[in-house]
């Protein structure tokens, strides 16, 4: 995995040209294009199929929420702080391995909340946030070792993640936001309300694929607690679209390589208009990782299950948006309103 973090690094990034000089610096289609498909390939199939290898599927798909992971945190809080929480990842996909798909994990997903709630006065929200992607996908370990593997292998994908987004141009750190009523203690509340309960009502009502209740959660909640309502919406929006491209394509009698196939080519367009159009960028994104968990299984009916699971993380998040609104307008120093209630 260090070989493939250091394959990343050599790939070449140009510093961002002046914009009078844009067009005359820009790379060929043909090269850029050429460039994204070497390090998908580099940063997600080949550590996919090592971690497949090694310790199994859940394995794979601890090291791809963690590639997930690394890059939305370093896009969002920065390469610098996004590193830091790289261990937290590996504690996060062994706990989840180690306590499989039940109150257990309702725990782990709360604490994951609890700990990014802390973060978020001091600019590590988003990055501990996005680490959350690597429990909601890692349900179960064969044995304790399987689980410590299952760990080191998340911790692997987070470094190849924030190697990829230093290579795209992520800042070394983004500003803090500034200090709003409440401290710590609201958003620590808040973050346990919306993982740990949402993974609650995934094993109370045992809702087929109900990890897509925390997951929709972790994608949504950092733009809108940064300010940032209008990714918010487009992450919305992108995830639903994929979900709307994908079920009629996997009604097509496809054998099951083909989905791994389209999975990972859909990364290529992803990340090629990352920079131009983060809605574009959120539905190959969504898409691609649909096509990758859904395969060997009936697209059609997981694509239900995953649609109900999100409506119910968005209804989940309406009401928090509105308890903290209500809870913001009552404390005595709240001199403006925090970024979470521009939604």
């Amino acid at each position: 995995m260090l070989a493939i973090a250091t394959v990343l690094v050599m790939v070449p990034s140009a510093p961002e040209p002046p914009a009078d000089r844009t067009k005359k610096h820009q790379r060929p289609l043909g090269q850029r294009v050429a460039l994204i498909s070497l390090t998908v390939v580099v940063a997600f199939v080949v550590p996919m199929l090592v971690a497949t290898t090694i310790a199994g599927p859940n394995a794979a798909f601890a090291t791809l929420m963690g590639v997930i992971a690394g890059f939305s945190g370093s896009m969002r809080s920065g390469w610098s702080r996004t590193i830091r929480v790289i261990p937290f990842m590996g504690v996060l996909g062994a706990s989840a391995a180690f306590a499989g798909y039940g109150w257990g994990w309702v725990v782990v997903m709360g604490a994951v909340g609890l700990v990014a709630g802390c973060g978020y006065p001091y600019g590590y929200l988003a990055a501990l946030v996005y680490a959350g992607f690597v429990p909601t996908m890692v349900h179960s370990a064969t044995s304790g070792r399987n689980a410590i593997l299952i760990g080191c292998f998340a911790i692997a994908g987070g470094i190849i993640g924030v190697t990829f987004a230093h290579r795209l141009g992520a800042t070394r750190v983004t500003p803090a936001p500034p200090r709003r009523p409440g401290g710590v203690a609201l958003p620590a509340v808040v973050g346990v309300c919306l993982l740990g309960g949402g993974a609650a009502i995934a094993i109370a009502t045992s809702l087929p694929h109900g990890y897509w209740i925390p997951l929709t959660l972790i994608a949504i909640v950092p733009p809108l607690t940064m300010g940032d309502t209008g990714r918010g919406r487009q992450r919305l929006t992108g995830t639903v679209g994929a979900l709307l491209i994908v079920i009629p394509v996997s009604l097509i009698p496809l054998p099951l390589w083909t989905f791994y196939v389209l999975g990972f080519l859909l990364f290529i367009p992803a990340f090629a208009v990352y920079r131009r159009s983060y809605g574009y960028y959120a539905f190959f994104e969504s898409a691609a990782v649909v096509m990758l968990v859904s395969a060997g299984h009936n697209v059609l009916e997981t694509g239900e299950a995953r649609a109900a699971a999100a409506a119910i993380a968005i209804a989940m998040l309406v009401v928090t948006v509105a308890v903290v609104t209500w809870i913001l307008k009552r404390l005595p120093d709240a001199r403006a309103p925090a970024p979470l209630i521009d939604a």
